[in-house]
Protein backbone atom coordinates (compact mmCIF):
# COMPACT_ATOMS: atom_id res chain seq x y z
CA UNK A 1 0.00 0.00 0.00
CA UNK A 2 1.33 3.17 -1.16
CA UNK A 3 0.82 6.44 1.08
CA UNK A 4 -1.85 8.09 0.07
CA UNK A 5 -4.26 4.71 -0.44
CA UNK A 6 -3.50 4.79 3.57
CA UNK A 7 -4.79 8.10 3.39
CA UNK A 8 -7.68 7.36 1.53
CA UNK A 9 -8.88 4.48 3.76
CA UNK A 10 -8.23 6.05 7.19
CA UNK A 11 -10.03 8.91 6.02
CA UNK A 12 -13.41 6.64 4.74
CA UNK A 13 -13.13 5.12 7.98
CA UNK A 14 -13.35 7.98 9.96
CA UNK A 15 -16.31 9.53 8.21
CA UNK A 16 -17.85 6.10 8.71
CA UNK A 17 -16.93 6.38 12.67
CA UNK A 18 -18.06 9.86 12.46
CA UNK A 19 -21.85 9.22 10.94
CA UNK A 20 -22.40 6.20 13.02
CA UNK A 21 -20.90 8.46 16.34
CA UNK A 22 -23.48 11.00 15.10
CA UNK A 23 -25.69 8.53 14.48
CA UNK A 24 -25.28 6.95 17.80
CA UNK A 25 -25.90 10.16 19.69
CA UNK A 26 -28.77 10.99 17.88
CA UNK A 27 -30.27 7.64 19.63
CA UNK A 28 -30.31 6.12 15.95
CA UNK A 29 -28.69 2.95 15.68
CA UNK A 30 -28.36 3.01 11.51
CA UNK A 31 -27.71 -1.09 11.96
CA UNK A 32 -31.24 -1.76 12.69
CA UNK A 33 -33.93 -1.68 10.10
CA UNK A 34 -36.20 0.92 11.01
CA UNK A 35 -39.55 1.83 10.06
CA UNK A 36 -40.60 5.57 8.99
CA UNK A 37 -43.72 7.22 9.85
CA UNK A 38 -44.44 10.74 8.98
CA UNK A 39 -46.85 13.70 10.64
CA UNK A 40 -48.15 16.72 9.65
CA UNK A 41 -48.56 19.90 12.02
CA UNK A 42 -48.79 23.56 11.77
CA UNK A 43 -46.88 24.28 14.56
CA UNK A 44 -44.89 21.64 16.52
CA UNK A 45 -44.15 23.90 19.45
CA UNK A 46 -40.03 23.62 19.51
CA UNK A 47 -39.84 19.65 18.40
CA UNK A 48 -36.49 19.10 17.65
CA UNK A 49 -34.68 16.27 15.57
CA UNK A 50 -33.74 13.71 18.21
CA UNK A 51 -36.51 13.41 20.24
CA UNK A 52 -37.56 10.59 21.55
CA UNK A 53 -40.90 8.64 20.24
CA UNK A 54 -42.92 7.04 23.41
CA UNK A 55 -45.54 4.35 23.44
CA UNK A 56 -47.38 4.19 26.80
CA UNK A 57 -43.60 5.74 28.04
CA UNK A 58 -41.67 3.51 27.15
CA UNK A 59 -39.39 4.79 24.14
CA UNK A 60 -39.57 3.06 20.68
CA UNK A 61 -37.66 5.22 18.45
CA UNK A 62 -36.90 8.96 17.89
CA UNK A 63 -37.84 12.04 15.25
CA UNK A 64 -35.72 11.73 12.85
CA UNK A 65 -36.55 15.08 10.56
CA UNK A 66 -38.42 18.33 10.56
CA UNK A 67 -39.42 20.19 6.99
CA UNK A 68 -41.43 22.23 5.72
CA UNK A 69 -43.89 21.40 3.19
CA UNK A 70 -43.08 22.82 -0.32
CA UNK A 71 -47.14 22.83 -0.87
CA UNK A 72 -47.73 24.62 2.21
CA UNK A 73 -45.41 26.68 3.80
CA UNK A 74 -47.21 27.02 7.25
CA UNK A 75 -47.63 23.21 7.49
CA UNK A 76 -44.31 21.12 8.74
CA UNK A 77 -43.63 17.67 8.56
CA UNK A 78 -42.62 15.45 10.94
CA UNK A 79 -40.46 11.94 10.12
CA UNK A 80 -40.54 9.94 13.06
CA UNK A 81 -38.33 6.51 13.02
CA UNK A 82 -39.04 3.52 15.06
CA UNK A 83 -37.04 1.22 15.78
CA UNK A 84 -39.44 -1.20 17.59
CA UNK A 85 -41.60 -4.09 16.09
CA UNK A 86 -44.94 -3.59 17.16
CA UNK A 87 -48.57 -3.34 15.53
CA UNK A 88 -49.61 0.12 14.56
CA UNK A 89 -53.44 0.51 13.76
CA UNK A 90 -54.30 3.60 10.72
CA UNK A 91 -56.29 5.18 14.02
CA UNK A 92 -53.13 6.13 15.92
CA UNK A 93 -52.57 9.66 16.84
CA UNK A 94 -49.04 10.87 16.80
CA UNK A 95 -49.12 13.34 19.71
CA UNK A 96 -46.56 16.13 20.45
CA UNK A 97 -46.29 16.11 24.37
CA UNK A 98 -44.35 17.97 27.46
CA UNK A 99 -41.67 15.88 28.46
CA UNK A 100 -40.96 17.78 31.47
CA UNK A 101 -41.63 21.38 33.17
CA UNK A 102 -38.46 22.99 31.31
CA UNK A 103 -40.74 22.51 27.79
CA UNK A 104 -38.85 20.00 26.74
CA UNK A 105 -41.19 18.31 23.58
CA UNK A 106 -41.55 14.63 22.19
CA UNK A 107 -43.52 12.25 20.81
CA UNK A 108 -45.82 9.82 22.39
CA UNK A 109 -48.21 7.13 19.71
CA UNK A 110 -51.96 6.94 21.24
CA UNK A 111 -52.48 3.62 19.68
CA UNK A 112 -56.09 3.13 18.11
CA UNK A 113 -58.33 0.08 18.01
CA UNK A 114 -58.65 -0.10 14.31
CA UNK A 115 -58.12 -3.92 12.21
CA UNK A 116 -55.80 -2.23 9.70
CA UNK A 117 -52.23 -1.77 10.36
CA UNK A 118 -50.65 1.19 8.60
CA UNK A 119 -47.52 0.48 6.91
CA UNK A 120 -43.86 1.81 7.08
CA UNK A 121 -44.05 5.46 4.94
CA UNK A 122 -47.24 6.41 5.72
CA UNK A 123 -48.81 9.09 7.30
CA UNK A 124 -50.23 8.99 11.05
CA UNK A 125 -52.81 11.58 12.44
CA UNK A 126 -50.74 14.72 13.90
CA UNK A 127 -52.02 16.49 17.25
CA UNK A 128 -49.90 18.71 19.88
CA UNK A 129 -50.97 18.93 23.58
CA UNK A 130 -51.27 22.12 24.86
CA UNK A 131 -48.22 23.72 26.45
CA UNK A 132 -47.90 24.07 30.80
CA UNK A 133 -48.73 27.81 30.04
CA UNK A 134 -51.54 27.17 27.35
CA UNK A 135 -53.27 24.97 30.89
CA UNK A 136 -52.39 27.67 33.53
CA UNK A 137 -54.02 29.97 31.21
CA UNK A 138 -56.69 28.13 30.52
CA UNK A 139 -57.31 27.62 34.08
CA UNK A 140 -56.57 31.47 35.16
CA UNK A 141 -58.51 33.03 32.22
CA UNK A 142 -62.33 32.09 34.06
CA UNK A 143 -60.62 33.27 37.73
CA UNK A 144 -59.60 36.84 35.54
CA UNK A 145 -63.18 37.20 34.06
CA UNK A 146 -64.63 36.64 37.34
CA UNK A 147 -62.29 38.51 39.44
CA UNK A 148 -62.73 41.19 36.83
CA UNK A 149 -66.64 41.03 37.15
CA UNK A 150 -66.48 41.24 40.87
CA UNK A 151 -64.09 44.25 40.93
CA UNK A 152 -66.86 45.94 38.47
CA UNK A 153 -70.13 45.13 40.81
CA UNK A 154 -67.87 46.10 44.37
CA UNK A 155 -67.38 49.44 42.31
CA UNK A 156 -70.78 49.97 41.54
CA UNK A 157 -71.54 48.48 45.18
CA UNK A 158 -69.60 51.05 46.68
CA UNK A 159 -70.76 53.82 44.61
CA UNK A 160 -74.65 53.06 45.73
CA UNK A 161 -73.59 52.78 49.18
CA UNK A 162 -71.75 56.35 48.83
CA UNK A 163 -74.54 57.89 47.17
CA UNK A 164 -76.97 56.39 49.52
CA UNK A 165 -75.54 56.77 52.88
CA UNK A 166 -74.92 60.37 53.41
CA UNK A 167 -74.81 62.33 57.13
CA UNK A 168 -78.46 62.47 57.63
CA UNK A 169 -78.43 58.71 56.77
CA UNK A 170 -75.19 57.68 58.85
CA UNK A 171 -76.88 60.14 62.08
CA UNK A 172 -80.27 57.94 61.23
CA UNK A 173 -78.33 54.66 61.21
CA UNK A 174 -76.47 55.48 64.37
CA UNK A 175 -79.42 56.20 66.08
CA UNK A 176 -80.88 52.60 64.59
CA UNK A 177 -78.28 50.61 65.97
CA UNK A 178 -78.20 52.54 69.31
CA UNK A 179 -81.94 51.59 69.88
CA UNK A 180 -81.24 48.18 68.78
CA UNK A 181 -78.69 48.34 71.56
CA UNK A 182 -81.58 48.98 74.01
CA UNK A 183 -84.04 46.59 72.57
CA UNK A 184 -81.35 44.12 73.01
CA UNK A 185 -80.58 45.54 76.75
CA UNK A 186 -84.26 44.91 77.39
CA UNK A 187 -84.48 41.57 75.75
CA UNK A 188 -82.03 40.46 78.25
CA UNK A 189 -83.65 41.66 81.18
CA UNK A 190 -86.67 40.23 80.36
CA UNK A 191 -85.69 37.25 79.90
CA UNK A 192 -84.31 37.35 82.87
CA UNK A 193 -87.63 38.23 84.39
CA UNK A 194 -88.99 35.06 82.70
CA UNK A 195 -86.10 32.76 84.17
CA UNK A 196 -86.97 34.26 87.59
CA UNK A 197 -90.65 33.55 86.78
CA UNK A 198 -89.98 29.68 86.08
CA UNK A 199 -87.80 29.07 88.73
CA UNK A 200 -90.25 30.39 90.96
CA UNK A 201 -93.00 28.63 89.58
CA UNK A 202 -91.48 25.68 88.94
CA UNK A 203 -93.50 23.59 91.22
CA UNK A 204 -96.30 24.54 89.64
CA UNK A 205 -95.05 24.38 86.07
CA UNK A 206 -94.42 20.86 86.70
CA UNK A 207 -97.75 20.41 88.22
CA UNK A 208 -99.24 21.64 84.87
CA UNK A 209 -96.89 19.26 83.11
CA UNK A 210 -97.96 16.36 84.68
CA UNK A 211 -101.77 16.75 84.24
CA UNK A 212 -100.93 17.32 80.42
CA UNK A 213 -99.48 14.03 80.42
CA UNK A 214 -102.57 12.59 82.23
CA UNK A 215 -104.73 14.36 79.98
CA UNK A 216 -103.53 12.59 77.05
CA UNK A 217 -103.28 9.36 78.54
CA UNK A 218 -106.81 9.49 79.30
CA UNK A 219 -106.92 10.61 75.75
CA UNK A 220 -104.49 7.32 74.50
CA UNK A 221 -106.82 5.30 76.89
CA UNK A 222 -110.45 6.47 75.56
CA UNK A 223 -109.10 6.35 71.86
CA UNK A 224 -111.36 3.35 71.08
CA UNK A 225 -114.61 5.28 72.68
CA UNK A 226 -113.69 8.21 70.68
CA UNK A 227 -113.10 6.07 67.75
CA UNK A 228 -116.86 4.78 67.99
CA UNK A 229 -118.06 8.21 68.87
CA UNK A 230 -116.58 9.29 65.53
CA UNK A 231 -117.89 6.14 63.95
CA UNK A 232 -121.50 7.01 64.76
CA UNK A 233 -121.34 10.90 64.06
CA UNK A 234 -120.13 9.53 60.79
CA UNK A 235 -123.18 7.29 60.10
CA UNK A 236 -125.58 9.82 61.53
CA UNK A 237 -124.24 11.96 58.99
CA UNK A 238 -124.37 9.37 56.18
CA UNK A 239 -127.75 8.62 57.57
CA UNK A 240 -128.66 12.26 57.35
CA UNK A 241 -127.47 12.44 53.86
CA UNK A 242 -129.30 9.48 52.49
CA UNK A 243 -132.71 10.37 53.89
CA UNK A 244 -135.11 12.38 51.14
CA UNK A 245 -134.77 15.45 53.17
CA UNK A 246 -136.56 17.64 50.25
CA UNK A 247 -139.37 15.02 50.31
CA UNK A 248 -139.79 16.05 54.14
CA UNK A 249 -139.50 19.65 54.05
CA UNK A 250 -141.75 19.94 51.38
CA UNK A 251 -144.43 18.02 53.08
CA UNK A 252 -143.62 20.54 56.48
CA UNK A 253 -144.42 22.99 54.02
CA UNK A 254 -147.93 21.92 52.92
CA UNK A 255 -148.81 21.01 56.28
CA UNK A 256 -148.05 24.85 56.89
CA UNK A 257 -149.84 25.98 54.47
CA UNK A 258 -152.99 24.07 55.30
CA UNK A 259 -152.41 25.47 58.87
CA UNK A 260 -152.37 28.50 57.40
CA UNK A 261 -155.37 28.31 54.77
CA UNK A 262 -157.63 26.86 57.82
CA UNK A 263 -157.61 23.57 56.96
CA UNK A 264 -157.94 20.43 59.27
CA UNK A 265 -158.36 20.65 63.07
CA UNK A 266 -155.25 22.26 63.83
CA UNK A 267 -155.95 25.29 60.90
CA UNK A 268 -159.43 25.11 62.79
CA UNK A 269 -158.28 25.83 65.74
CA UNK A 270 -156.06 28.45 64.94
CA UNK A 271 -158.29 30.40 62.31
CA UNK A 272 -161.81 29.60 63.70
CA UNK A 273 -162.60 32.22 66.69
CA UNK A 274 -165.99 30.18 67.48
CA UNK A 275 -163.87 27.27 68.05
CA UNK A 276 -161.09 29.27 70.45
CA UNK A 277 -164.26 30.67 72.42
CA UNK A 278 -166.08 27.13 72.42
CA UNK A 279 -162.84 25.28 73.98
CA UNK A 280 -161.97 28.26 76.02
CA UNK A 281 -165.48 28.53 77.76
CA UNK A 282 -165.63 24.62 77.90
CA UNK A 283 -162.32 24.72 79.78
CA UNK A 284 -163.24 26.74 81.99
CA UNK A 285 -166.76 24.79 82.76
CA UNK A 286 -164.79 21.46 83.27
CA UNK A 287 -162.03 23.57 85.63
CA UNK A 288 -165.42 24.92 87.75
CA UNK A 289 -166.35 20.93 87.47
CA UNK A 290 -163.28 20.03 88.91
CA UNK A 291 -163.28 22.53 91.61
CA UNK A 292 -166.80 21.70 92.72
CA UNK A 293 -166.04 17.76 93.19
CA UNK A 294 -162.78 18.88 95.07
CA UNK A 295 -165.38 20.88 97.70
CA UNK A 296 -168.31 18.98 97.38
CA UNK A 297 -166.90 14.98 96.92
CA UNK A 298 -170.26 13.55 98.11
CA UNK A 299 -172.63 15.55 95.59
CA UNK A 300 -170.34 12.81 92.83
CA UNK A 301 -169.38 9.96 95.01
CA UNK A 302 -171.58 8.55 97.48
CA UNK A 303 -170.71 4.85 98.88
CA UNK A 304 -170.75 2.78 102.11
CA UNK A 305 -168.98 -0.12 103.30
CA UNK A 306 -171.97 -1.72 105.07
CA UNK A 307 -174.53 -0.33 102.68
CA UNK A 308 -176.41 2.39 104.50
CA UNK A 309 -175.14 5.58 102.13
CA UNK A 310 -177.61 8.13 101.22
CA UNK A 311 -178.21 9.88 97.50
CA UNK A 312 -177.07 13.05 97.56
CA UNK A 313 -179.71 15.55 97.83
CA UNK A 314 -178.98 18.81 96.30
CA UNK A 315 -179.88 22.27 98.42
CA UNK A 316 -183.28 23.71 98.33
CA UNK A 317 -183.91 26.32 95.91
CA UNK A 318 -185.70 29.43 97.95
Amino acid sequence: MNKEFKIGLFAIASIIALIFGVNYLKGINILNENRNFYAVYENIGGLQVGSTVLVNGYKVGMVSDINLLAQQRQNLLVTISIDKEFDIPVNTICKIINQDLMGSKGITLVLGDNNYLVNSGDTLIGNIEGSLQDEVNAQILPLKNKAEELIGSIDSVMMIVTAVLNKNTRENLRNSLSSLDKTFELMSQTMGKVDTMVDLNDERISKVIQNLESITTNLESSNGKIKNILTNFSSLSDSLAKADIGTALQNLSDLTTKINNGEGSIGLLLKDDKIYVNFEKSTRELASLLEDIKKHPSRYVNFSIIGGGKPYVGPKIK
